[in-house]
């Protein structure tokens, strides 16, 4: 069986290293720039939008930036295109930037949004940004300000470009609020981060653990798997959902853990295979009760809960449950711990598939960039 994907996730480490050094070098004056823009030009809120990875990385500014208090949408690029972009008043984009991120920047979708935008009054326009790994690309040429992604080309099932786009984003996201190239502190929790998955991704010996440490008790023949989580972590729970369906063919669906509360919980059966993500502190305190009531009031097959946090008393109890698998990482910023939780879950559904025997990674009908509408 090909292992080609197996190798583009343990080379996400020198990708995330490429970044942050262009991050930090030749796309530095891109990332203050976009902050002066925002600062000084008027700007009062920003639109992400994009296509699939794409877009579901957008979750990540969104919560670093509305709770910072700046408004912020998130419009996927399809219906953005079809279905909610204005007719009438298009005034009501004078002020506002528009973040449009796509890989290839060649997406369909793409494309004809920023014929629509471009057609758009001077007086009236948005300004408009374009992340995309391809400086050659329409993107790239129909924006006003370019931030390059800078990884080497990509062939399977996003990985690197997802958490690539991730630590772009992150970085956007803490430069806009006057956090980054100000504080030294932030670099240093990048470089954190950049270890901890170094020291995974290079080391095949920590990758058998992990598979041995989650997949024997959590299972690896899944047929359907619920993700919850709340906030940042809700960037991963998506992400996570496209990429089982992805890799391991298998149907799957992403829930914050208070939508799943309102309905959801009427379909757990004593089968239902569950993965909870906890990296906030505040979090993980509302999440408790909602696994108490898991283990003691309804039902489940088997939860695995991925987690940065220190468990007190009460909750070590609930998972001494044997049908939970804990699994801990060390990235304790919430933000940047969804780079780490979804390169856990790379691994962890790589292996499903190999053990359901298909090729992880190969596509049977989708493409790597979808150029039509």
């Amino acid at each position: 069986m090909n292992d080609y994907f197996l190798k583009e996730i343990k080379s996400q480490p020198q990708a995330l290293r490429e970044t942050f050094d262009y991050i930090l070098g030749e796309g530095k004056p891109q990332f203050l720039k976009l902050r002066d823009f925002i600062k000084k030009g008027g700007i009062t809120k920003l639109i992400f939008t994009g296509m699939g990875s794409s877009f579901i990385s957008s979750y990540l500014p969104y919560y670093i930036l509305n709770q910072y208090g700046i408004a912020v949408e998130m419009r996927e690029a399809g219906e953005f295109l079809f279905n909610t972009f204005p007719k009438i008043k298009q005034n009501c984009f004078k002020d506002t930037g528009i973040i449009i991120i796509s890989q290839s920047g060649e997406s369909g979708e793409i494309r004809e949004l920023l014929r629509e935008i471009n057609t758009i009054p001077i007086e009236d326009k948005p300004l408009t940004i374009g992340m995309t790994n391809n400086a050659d690309s329409y993107l790239a040429y129909m924006t006003e300000l370019q931030i390059y992604m800078n990884f080497d080309k990509e062939v399977s099932v996003t990985s690197k470009s997802y958490v690539c786009t991730l630590l772009l984003l992150y970085i956007m996201a803490k430069t806009i609020i006057g956090e980054f190239f100000t504080n030294e502190a932030e670099n240093q929790r990048v470089e954190d981060l950049l270890f901890e998955i170094e020291g995974l991704l290079k080391d095949q010996k920590q990758i058998n653990k992990l598979w041995k440490e989650i997949l024997t008790p959590f299972g690896n023949k899944i047929n359907f798997l619920e993700i919850l989580s709340r906030g940042s972590s809700l960037t991963t729970a998506h992400q996570a959902a496209l990429n089982f369906k992805e890799i391991v063919k298998s149907y799957s669906e992403a829930s914050s853990i208070s939508t799943f509360r309102h309905g959801g919980i009427e379909c757990l059966k004593d089968t239902t295979s569950l993965i909870i993500l906890s990296s906030a502190k505040e979090n993980l305190e509302l999440d408790i009760p909602f696994i108490d009531n898991l283990v003691n009031k309804w039902t489940f097959g088997k939860i695995l809960h991925i987690t940065n946090q220190d468990f007190e008393e009460e909750l070590n109890k609930l998972h001494d449950n044997p049908k939970i698998v804990t699994y801990k990482h060390k990235i304790k910023d919430p933000y940047l711990a969804s780079i780490m939780e979804i390169i856990i879950l790379q691994l962890v559904f790589y292996k499903m598939a190999e053990k359901k025997g298909i090729e992880p990674g190969a596509f049977l009908y989708s493409q790597k960039i979808t150029n039509d509408i």
